[in-house]
C-alpha cells in the first residue's frame, strides 16, 4: 500500500512564520514610534538672552549659581519674575535624575565646572557639599550644552497598550552672566496605534551667578 506521510511541518511552519512576522513588525513599529516621540527644545524664549557658546568661550559657563531661579523665560521672549515654589527644587532633579531635599531657609548653590566634554555639578547647602553629579555634554550649534542624561521611560507596550515619556536638559550662559536651564518633556501614549492625548512642553529658567569673593 502506498502510504503518504502527512506533511505537518508545512502548516505549522507557515503559521509560525506569520506570527513571527507580525511580532517583528509590531516591535519595529513600536521602536520607531518610541524614537519619534521625543522631547524637543524651543529657542524662542531664550534667543535674546543667551550667549552663543563655542569651544573658545565654553569656560565662561563655569561658576557658582543660586540653586533656585530668579526668573523664567516666556514664549513671547520676555523674562518673568520667578516666585519660590517646590518646583524650583527641580534644578537638582533635572541634572541628577534623583530627589534630594534642600533646606529652603539657608543658602543653596550649585557650582558648575565645564572642561573638555564633561560638566560637573556640585550642589551646596549652607556651604556644605550636598551632592555632586558629573555628566557628558554635546555642544549644540545653537550655543547651548545638551547634557548626556536624556531619559526615556516606557510604560506597558509603547503605542500598542501603553506609552513613553522622554526628558532631556540643556544649559547655557545668559548675557548677564547667569545660567540658563532648559528642560523638555514629551509624554505620549496610544492603544493599538491610535494615538491618545499626551503632553509635551519645555521650560527655561534663569539662575543668578554668585560673585566670588
Amino acid at each position: 500500500m502506498d502510504m503518504q506521510r502527512p506533511n505537518s511541518a508545512t502548516p505549522n511552519g507557515h503559521a509560525f512564520g506569520i506570527d513571527q512576522k507580525i511580532t517583528t513588525t509590531i516591535l519595529a513599529l513600536a521602536c520607531c514610534c518610541s524614537l519619534s516621540g521625543c522631547a524637543s527644545f524651543s529657542d524662542g524664549p531664550v534667543r535674546h538672552y543667551k550667549v552663543r557658546l563655542t569651544e573658545k568661550n565654553l569656560s565662561m559657563l563655569s561658576g557658582t549659581y543660586e540653586l533656585y531661579p530668579d526668573s523664567f523665560y516666556q514664549k513671547n521672549s520676555t523674562a518673568g519674575l520667578q516666585a519660590y515654589s517646590p518646583r524650583n527644587h527641580q534644578f537638582h532633579q533635572y541634572v541628577s535624575k534623583s530627589q534630594i531635599s534642600f533646606d529652603t531657609l539657608v543658602n543653596c548653590h550649585v557650582v558648575v565646572q565645564v572642561s573638555g566634554d564633561q560638566a560637573n555639578f556640585l550642589f551646596k547647602e549652607n556651604g556644605l557639599n550636598k551632592d555632586s553629579v558629573r555628566l557628558s555634554f554635546k555642544l549644540q550649534s545653537r550655543g547651548m550644552l545638551l547634557l548626556g542624561n536624556k531619559s526615556v521611560t516606557l510604560q506597558g507596550i509603547p503605542y500598542i497598550l501603553g506609552g513613553s515619556e522622554s526628558e532631556k536638559t540643556r544649559i547655557g550662559l545668559a548675557k548677564d552672566g547667569g545660567l540658563i536651564l532648559n528642560h523638555a518633556i514629551d509624554n505620549t501614549g496610544a492603544i493599538l496605534f491610535f494615538f491618545m492625548l499626551g503632553y509635551s512642553y519645555d521650560i527655561s529658567y534663569h539662575f543668578k551667578r554668585v560673585n566670588s569673593k
